[in-house]
């Protein structure tokens, strides 16, 4: 199963900023990216990859 690597903005809207091949790796990711600091206004998560792009709500 992939997962992701996602940004949410406070408008709502999602980026992906990476995929991973396993859950370990893409929590290790947003660990990493909070290790720097916890931004204002934007959260970093990590979610099941859809199968498709059209599936993934905004």
């Amino acid at each position: 199963m992939l997962w992701e690597v996602r940004i949410k903005y406070a408008n709502g809207t999602q980026q992906v900023l990476r995929t991973c091949k396993n859950q370990e790796t893409a929590l290790r990711c947003v660990d990493a990216i909070y290790a720097r600091g916890y931004p204002l206004h934007l959260a970093y998560f990590a979610c099941p990859a859809a199968a498709e792009p059209a599936l993934i709500p905004t």
